[in-house]
């Protein structure tokens, strides 16, 4: 210990008490009207919220109308390649597969006759692939989708957040 510090008096420890004490009594005042305002700010919000899920309940079916109308015509519209790309890829995938079926089914008639056995044939005999046209798509219009349906939610949930805020 070191002696440098001298002990307090009766007077300067009671004099502190009273500091601390007026000092923790402007901490609960200062707390109270705190959590009286935070009180009226989220009974307000609260009543926000009760106005705009009101008003939103009694416009859904527009909102919804919009949300459809929003992304333009679903009608499937004729088949592009300029406007269709990944179509076209695929569409070119099963017509090659389509064609070399044609190459050997005429390597196979030349075959026969010019009396090829087919024993010594060396046409390879037709290998089935499928190309899961259906899942890519599905994929492609799940993944874009969920894009354009996440903004449009977002851009639901900000103006809720707004009006809620008094924004």
């Amino acid at each position: 210990m070191t002696d440098d510090i001298r002990p307090a008096t009766q007077e300067e420890l009671e004099k502190a008490r009273k500091v601390a004490e007026h000092a923790a009594a402007k901490v609960a005042e200062l707390e109270a009207a705190e959590a009286t305002r935070l009180d009226a700010e989220a009974a307000k919000r609260l009543e926000r919220t009760r106005e705009y899920d009101k008003g939103f309940y009694s416009r859904w079916r527009h909102a919804a109308a919009d949300a459809r109308e929003s992304e333009g015509s679903t009608e499937i519209p004729d088949y592009d390649p300029a406007t269709m790309g990944f179509l076209e890829v695929l569409i070119r995938e099963v017509a090659i597969e389509q064609k070399r079926v044609y190459v050997r089914n005429h390597a196979r008639r030349a075959e026969s006759t010019l009396g090829i056995p087919s024993s010594q044939s060396v046409v390879p005999d037709d290998r089935y692939r499928t190309v899961d046209i259906v899942g890519h798509i599905n994929a492609l219009i799940g993944k874009e989708a969920g894009c354009r349906a996440t903004e449009f939610n977002d851009a639901l949930e900000a103006e809720r957040t707004e009006f809620i805020n008094g924004e």
